[in-house]
Formats: structure tokens, sequence, C-alpha cells
């Protein structure tokens, strides 16, 4: 098999198990290949290192970076075409002090929208209710936990009204809203374009990623003057994100003004009905069984519980003991 179909089969592999990267790293006398899926590394297969350079150097030409620079950090981006279907990926290569170059791959599903299934329906229509009050809404979790598919799919209820969306990349096409994407090497960051949509008087403003003191500022800014935001924001769990705001150096008055509400959310294993236990990678079905747990706070109060939900979950027989205890010991709230 040619480096091209090699990798033609990685990015395949990694699309279908849903991974959220792929890592190809140096050894000391060969490279390995592991793909992060829902937090959880899991081996993807191992090469020479005269393969696994090709296989980088493969990348880095799709990815329109510079093939003969090893020294330096790089970024790049493509869309990567296989059997009629496009995936956009992002990659980042860096080199270790013995100049082995090693690349991460981050998948980006901005084509399909997955949709999320719940362990209780009825969490879907309070985030809803929570939602709709304007303020900051706050959506945190694990890479790969269905945040942004969250805050598109409470976008997508709003209809006739003006939807502005900022990102770092954008990661779902949607034609019917404006979407917007940080250009950092023109000076277009979250802070100018956060500035900018405030002119067009969104009626929701949907913010990728709240990284920093000044973009966390401006949020809150455009929140308090009586706009809808959503954004996400890494913690692991709801207190874990109000810490996080006040790292950043928001006060409580700020958080008590304008945090309207947050979620945590996580993709947890069900028991598969085919298999009768919980499927391994590239099983035919794996995906499938994957269903949206949350925790929800709205004006400080605790209305879905991550602990009860979790607790009904087992008890229901929708996940095994070995997935409950495992996110028991999650303290979403």
């Amino acid at each position: 098999m040619d480096t091209k179909e090699y990798a033609q089969q990685l990015i395949a592999n990694g699309s279908r198990l849903g991974a959220s990267d792929l890592y190809i790293l140096p050894m000391e006398n060969d490279y390995y290949l592991k793909f992060r899926f829902q937090g959880q590394m899991m081996s993807a297969g191992h090469l020479s290192n005269e393969h696994g350079m090709r296989l980088i150097l493969f990348f880095k030409f799709l990815g329109d970076m510079d093939v003969g620079e090893k020294r330096r950090p790089q970024l790049g981006s493509c869309c990567f075409s296989y059997q009629e279907q496009s995936i956009r990926l992002r990659l980042s290569t860096v080199s270790n002090y013995r100049q082995q170059e090693s690349l991460v791959i981050r998948f980006l599903y901005q084509h399909q929208m997955r949709q999320l299934q719940f362990f209780a329906s009825q969490q879907w229509e309070v985030l809803k209710q929570v939602t709709s009050q304007t303020g900051l809404h706050l959506f945190s979790g694990p890479v790969g936990s269905g945040k942004t598919t969250s805050m598109y799919a409470l976008a997508r209820l709003q209809e006739e009204q003006q939807i502005i969306t900022i990102e770092d990349p954008v990661e779902i096409e949607e034609s019917s809203f404006l979407q917007l994407q940080v250009q950092p090497k023109i000076g277009v960051d979250y802070d100018e374009l956060i500035k900018l949509c405030l002119r067009h008087r969104p009626d929701l403003m949907i913010i990728g990623e709240i990284r920093d003191e000044q973009t966390a500022r401006y949020a809150l800014r455009a929140a308090l003057t009586g706009h809808r935001v959503f954004a996400t924001l890494h913690a692991k769990s709801i207190q874990g994100v109000r810490n996080r705001l006040f790292d950043l150096g928001m006060s409580k008055i700020e958080l008590e003004q304008s945090l309207s509400s947050i979620t945590y959310q996580r993709l947890l294993a069900t028991v598969c009905p085919i298999c009768g236990f919980h499927c391994q990678p590239f099983c035919s079905h794996y995906l499938q069984f994957y269903r949206v747990l949350m925790a929800i706070e709205s004006q400080g109060q605790i209305v879905e519980s991550w602990n009860e939900r979790l607790l009904s979950a087992w008890k229901v027989g929708a996940i095994s003991e070995e997935v409950y205890l495992q996110a028991q010991q999650i303290n979403a709230q």
C-alpha cells in the first residue's frame, strides 16, 4: 500500500470512528499512530521511520506547509477527499530535540451535523428553555462531546433571526448563519470580530471558544448589552467554568449580571443491543450507541443534575456498571 492509500485509509477510519485527532509520533526506531476519541487514546498502528516520515510529508504537502522545514513548528489545513466525502483537517507539526518530526491532525466534521442522542429527552427540553434567555450561555466538556453541535442545534431553532458565529476554525457549515473565521495572521482575532458583530445587532452570537481574558470580557460585555451569546469554555465541571472565568479576571458581580446558564456535557457509551456489551472501536455500529449526558445550571441553580440522570441511566440498564462508576467520578456540577 502506497503512502496516499495508507493516508486515505487512516482518515477514513478516523472519520468513521468519530475521532477528534490523529497522532503520528516518533519513537526511537519507528512511528506510532493513535486516534483520540472521547478523551481516550487508541492505537492506529506502527510505521517504520521511513514510512512515518513519508506520511508526514504527504500531509504537509496537502496542508500547504513547507515540506523542507522541520525545525520550526508549522500549522496547516486541508480538505481531504475520499470516496465522495470531503473531510476538513487541521494540521500541526513540531520536531523533538533529535529533529524527528511529529504531526497531529484534528478532524473537523463541518459538512454534516451529528444528531445528538440523549439519555433523557427532558434534558434537551430544559436546555432549550434556559438558553432562550438573553445573556451568556456557556458550554463545557471534553473535545468531541458535542458542544458545538449543541449550540448549532439550538441556534437552528431560531427562525427568521440574525445569527452570527465567530470560530477558529468554522467547524459546521450553515448557510443560514453569518459565519466568521478568526484570522490571526492579518490581525482578525476574536476581540475584533466580536466588536464587529455587535454593530450588526445579532439576535444570537456564537463564539467558538473563550480562550483568554480579552475574549471573555467582550463576551460578557455583549451579554450585558442585552444580547444572547453562546460560547464554549474548557473546564471539567460547571464550577470549573466559574473558576476559569475568575482566573481570566472576571468578577463575581460581572458573572451575576451576565452569565445566564452553564452546561457541561459528555458522551457516554451505552450497552449495545446488537453486541450485548460495549462495542469496540471500528465495530460497524460503534458510534450508534453513544448518548449525551448533561449537567445544567440556570441563573446559579442546578436544574439538571448529573448524578441523578446518571443513576437513572444505570438503573434502566442503558449503561453498564463500569461506565456508571467511571462517570460517577466526574464531578460535573
